[in-house]
């Protein structure tokens, strides 16, 4: 038991380490130290009642047996020995459990890892009128970038260890940890209040989830969708996404391109990728009575 308590501290300490310090997580620990003073105070009540020792010699002997640190005398009769022998198998357990998780915490640092998810979430709180990026992957990852070249407030939401990782060594990326076809989530995401979403999933399934759960949380917003597979853009359409893009059909069109019309592409990529030229794309309204209407 001691073991277990121990593998459950140090699992809890890798959580902390990833900055997934959860509600969850912190319920189990208050449990766990609930579950300790109830056990301590039914040995002290046993040992006075058994033992016919004063409150502070009863909760020597339960801190001492608790601890592991030995004590000299112990019970003398059967009941206290028996009481004894209890609060060894279980209090020693769950103080293992504690007394890891307090080490993980404190010696490791991780209470740093704890505030500053704490400042995060704060700060994803506030937000308003942002993007919501689901997926943070090869595709997510140019989205990043070009969001961040934009200056445009936004919030990522992944699952892949190895891409919050690289997440966290930012350390200027807002993101949540977890799978974002929870609504849970997209709603901590600041979905109701966001401008607009970009999934970006490498499974077309959980673009879908994405965009259905969007549309019902949030009807005005406006959902980017990628999709793998050709066929699945009409899926998402129908979803609620209002503009599905398709990687791999772009990119054997720009091919096809590059091939025929080279000239006509580079002014494109030119439009499109340099930010040190003075061009600037803007859309403008024009009302129904307006010559330009139908013209090309």
């Amino acid at each position: 038991m001691v073991a277990d308590g121990a593998r459950n501290g140090t699992d809890l300490g890798r959580r902390l380490g990833r900055g997934e310090w959860t509600v969850r997580s912190i319920r189990l620990f208050a449990y766990a130290f609930v579950v300790l003073l109830l056990i301590m105070g039914a040995a002290i009540f046993l040992f006075m009642r058994l033992e016919h020792m004063t409150f502070m010699d009863a909760l020597w002997l339960t801190v001492a047996s608790v601890s592991t640190v030995g004590f000299g005398e112990g019970p003398r009769t059967t009941g206290g020995r028996v009481v004894t022998i209890a609060l060894i198998v279980t209090g020693v357990a769950v103080f293992t459990f504690l007394l890891s998780n307090v080490s993980a915490i404190l010696v490791e640092g991780k209470l740093r890892d704890f505030w500053g998810r704490r400042r995060m979430d704060n700060a994803i709180a506030r937000l308003s009128g942002h993007i919501v990026v689901c997926g943070a992957g090869r595709v997510g990852g140019q989205v990043i970038s070009h969001l961040r070249q934009e200056k445009t407030p936004f919030v990522v939401i992944e699952r892949d260890e190895k891409l919050l990782a690289d997440l966290r060594a930012d350390g200027s990326i807002l993101f949540l940890a977890g799978d974002a076809t929870e609504d849970r989530l997209l709603l901590e995401a600041g979905v109701q209040k966001a401008a607009g979403v970009i999934t970006t999933l490498a499974e077309d399934a959980g673009n879908l989830f994405i965009t259905v759960s969007c549309r019902d949380l949030n009807p005005r917003l406006r959902v980017v969708a990628r999709a793998n597979r050709p066929e699945s853009v009409l899926k998402l359409k129908r979803a609620g996404a209002a503009v599905v893009v398709c990687p791999s059909s772009i990119a054997g069109s720009r091919m096809v391109l590059a091939a025929t019309k080279p000239a006509s592409v580079a002014f494109v990529e030119s439009l499109m990728e340099e930010r040190n030229i003075n061009l600037e794309l803007e859309e403008v309204f024009l009302s129904g009575a307006h010559p330009f209407i139908n013209r090309e």
